[in-house]
């Protein structure tokens, strides 16, 4: 066998060998209709029992049923939700490993330097459930009726509202709200940080701080029915329900502070474990235990696809980033 010819039979074997690995490839990414097949991660970055877990697992629970494979949660608490996210993100994207998302580890951990992760290019939106309620109450003797005379009374007295939030000021999304507010009114709150929702309460209950600066939800909404709180504006565009007359940040300001409640994965999940969670959460939306639970949280039904999720997370994350880098700037300057 001469040379030509061997150089010929080499390269035609070269070329077999690339079409059987490119085939092979192709077979070991080529859609899976039994998917999934076994039980799905769902990892959460925020306490067992309280209300995101619990809205969250009510929302997966029926969609488990249509994909015919259970959720098992799995709980990476601390730093804003932030280490529950980055495993999410550092995740095989097989469709077996998912997270739940709540504003502070998209919106506010990235630039406050609770996360490793600067930006959300590793994740994967899927669907969005609900939105929170952010009312700003007041005991009901308060002399304030509306968010105008609070304000009124705000500015001739100086950092004498005492403003309960969950966290350090330039940390939490309630207080990047306030500082907004600060700049447009020209007024000086005073930020009271806490711990959890439940002192923040307890402390405008008993005189302690002016207003209550937080998530609505079963306990303090039952202050507001029963009389003892009243609402004096919110956060955002949702509003609880019976109280949707109260003007809000939106309408008073054009700003509001960025809302979503939801299910995510690692980057590069496949289309077709795609398709089947889209499929199956589209149909959980509707399913009338988890209607009741969100409601028992006053927490609203609001449903955005991947698209409509992707698009609405991109445009407020550079937006907020932006808002709190001018804050963290203006308290450099004091320093």
């Amino acid at each position: 066998m001469n040379r030509k010819v061997k150089k010929i039979l080499f390269v035609i074997a070269v070329f077999g060998l690339f079409i059987y690995l490119f085939q092979t490839t192709d077979l070991a990414n080529a859609k899976d209709p039994d998917y999934p097949t076994k039980p799905i991660t769902l990892l959460i970055g925020f306490s067992a029992g309280g209300p995101g877990d619990l809205t969250t697992r009510a929302f997966v629970e029926p969609a488990a049923k249509y994909l015919g494979q259970s959720f098992v949660p799995e709980y990476k608490t601390g730093a804003a939700g932030s280490i529950a996210l980055m495993a999410v993100m550092n995740a095989k994207p097989d469709g077996y490993t998912l997270g739940m998302v709540l504003p502070s580890s998209i919106f506010v951990a990235p630039f406050s330097g609770d996360a490793e992760y600067k930006d959300l290019t590793g994740l994967t939106m899927i669907a969005n459930f609900g939105a929170g309620v952010y009312p700003l109450m007041v005991k009901s003797d308060a002399p304030w009726k509306t968010w105008k005379e609070f304000i009124e009374w705000a500015k001739k007295n100086p950092r004498a509202a005492k403003m309960g939030i969950a966290g350090a000021k330039s940390v939490v999304s309630t207080g990047i709200m306030l500082w907004q507010v600060e700049k447009r009114e020209q007024v000086e709150f005073t930020c009271v940080p806490f711990k959890a929702s439940n002192e923040i309460l307890t402390a405008v209950l008993g005189g302690h701080i002016t207003v209550f600066c937080g998530g609505a939800d079963a306990t303090n909404m039952q202050y507001v029915n029963e009389g003892k709180l009243r609402i004096l504006t919110y956060l955002g565009t949702v509003k609880a329900s019976g109280y949707e007359n109260i003007s809000s940040m939106p309408e008073l300001y054009g700003f509001e502070i960025p809302n979503v409640q939801g299910i995510v994965g690692p980057k590069g999940l496949p289309d077709y474990v795609l398709e089947k969670l889209a499929d199956a959460f589209a149909k959980a939306i509707k399913n009338p235990d988890f209607i009741n639970v969100l409601k028992r949280f006053y927490t609203p039904v609001v449903y955005m696809d991947r698209a409509q999720m992707t698009k609405y997370v991109d445009e407020n994350f550079r937006k907020f980033g932006e808002i709190m880098k001018a804050m963290k700037a203006e308290e450099e300057a004091k320093k």
